[in-house]
């Protein structure tokens, strides 16, 4: 009789034991479900009705961390951040500022950047007068404590015009800001492209014009090192063409200060486009993404949109413009590098009232791999813009979807590096 009992038992674990490797999803310790093996889809730790996800890397580029705004009934806004670590999951989600007098947009939406010492900056936008577009940049730093600091603004300019689309990088032992400045606005002027820097400690050092005349709304991308940056952006000139242009910062960087278009579109339009470039690499060899509507683009009859693709930089393996799109694309792109010098792209692409976040694999030297759609989301702006990122050997995706009665959520889709290897 014991015997029985004891092989029912064993019986028992093992199928248990099986249940759960199938499964794959134990609970950590905040109750978050986190994958042993990676998913489709992973679990996150937002709540229902949160939006506008951005994914950056810890000091050592181990975890991820995922930062979000959450907004209650009361129309109170808030910065969350979690840090997903590879065997135990998400980290208990921090608060890390609120208010109800934000500006809070679905193209222009807050960041994490890590220098090297692990001192973490994260950015938002605050209204600076009861206008619709006069809001500014605000930064606070955490703290040796734990604590956040009180807000510092990278712009000496308080006047009621638009600051935004920052792009936020760690220069090592500092961090590096670019934004869109509107100051000059007020006066009939152009968009302006601006910069600073911010020390660990929020000493913000005077900020200095990069271009004098660019697009008004399209999101910045930035690659640094400690002893360069170049700047990516949607340039503006007097004939209205908005192609897509990169400098080296002149305060920054030390070997060259070179600057030009990452390609000709020719692409000539009277109001802004809500569509900036996503570059990887490092300054001396890049891959950028960017949509466009020129009428002809890579040699093919366009005019109702492209998402294009090509590497620059003086250490540029492949310099063809490729064509990622499947003839309707929205845009709103990202891009990360691979550790083997590939790159992963991903953007938006119009069906009927829905859109498909889509992948593509690109080893240069080649033609990009097959197209992957990985989830669905609104075609309409709060949709937001999906955002890349490799932790280890998973690659996660983060981006706004929504339920059956419209609200918001957020979704991270993973996926191991194999999937590359395996679908050509």
């Amino acid at each position: 009789m014991q015997q029985v009992i004891k092989r029912k038992l064993l019986l028992l674990i093992f199928i248990i034991f099986v249940v759960w490797l199938g499964l794959g999803f134990p609970t950590n310790k905040q109750g978050v479900q986190s994958p042993v093996i990676p998913a489709s889809h992973l679990a996150v730790p937002c709540e229902p009705g949160s939006a506008l996800p951005n994914l950056t890397l810890n000091e050592d580029g181990t975890q991820a961390i995922l930062s979000w705004v959450q907004k209650n009934s009361e129309g109170v806004s808030s910065i969350m951040i979690s840090e997903f670590v590879m065997k135990s999951g998400w980290t208990q989600p921090e608060e890390v500022v609120s208010g109800d007098t934000w500006f809070v947009n679905w193209a222009d939406f807050p960041s994490v950047a890590v220098l090297d010492d692990g001192t973490r900056a994260v950015h938002w936008l605050d209204k600076i007068s009861a206008d619709t577009y006069a809001y500014g940049i605000k930064v606070s730093i955490k703290k040796r404590d734990g604590t956040w600091s009180d807000p510092v603004i990278p712009h000496s300019d308080i006047s009621p015009a638009e600051h935004g689309f920052l792009a936020m990088r760690s220069l090592g032992d500092r961090f590096y800001l670019t934004w869109l400045d509107g100051r000059e606005t007020l006066s009939g002027k152009p968009m302006t492209l601006r910069a600073t820097t911010i020390d660990a400690d929020g000493t913000v050092a005077e900020d200095y014009l990069l271009d004098d005349s660019v697009c008004d709304c399209c999101p910045v991308d930035a690659l640094v090192s400690e002893d360069e940056a170049v700047v990516f952006y949607r340039d503006r000139d007097h004939l209205g063409v908005r192609d897509i242009a990169w400098l080296k910062d002149p305060r920054i960087s030390t070997t060259s200060h070179d600057s030009g278009l990452i390609h000709e579109d020719n692409w000539i339009l009277p109001g802004c486009p809500v569509n900036g470039p996503a570059v990887a690499g490092n300054p001396d060899q890049w891959a950028t993404a960017w949509y466009t509507e020129a009428d002809r683009v890579d040699d093919s009859e366009g005019g109702t949109g492209a998402v294009l693709l090509r590497e620059s930089g003086k250490d540029a393996r492949d310099d063809q413009v490729y064509r990622l799109d499947r003839g309707n694309p929205l845009g709103r792109v990202d891009i990360i590098p691979l550790r083997d010098g590939s790159y992963v792209v991903s953007w938006l692409e119009k069906s009927g009232a829905s859109a498909e976040i889509l992948l593509r694999h690109w080893v240069p030297g080649s033609e990009p791999g097959e197209t992957i759609s990985i989830g669905n989301t609104k075609a309409s702006r709060e949709s937001g813009f999906p955002k890349l990122i490799l932790v280890e050997n998973l690659l996660m995706v983060a981006y706004t979807a929504f339920d059956e009665k419209g609200a918001s959520m957020i979704k991270i889709w993973a996926d191991s590096l194999l999937i590359f290897s395996t679908r050509k």
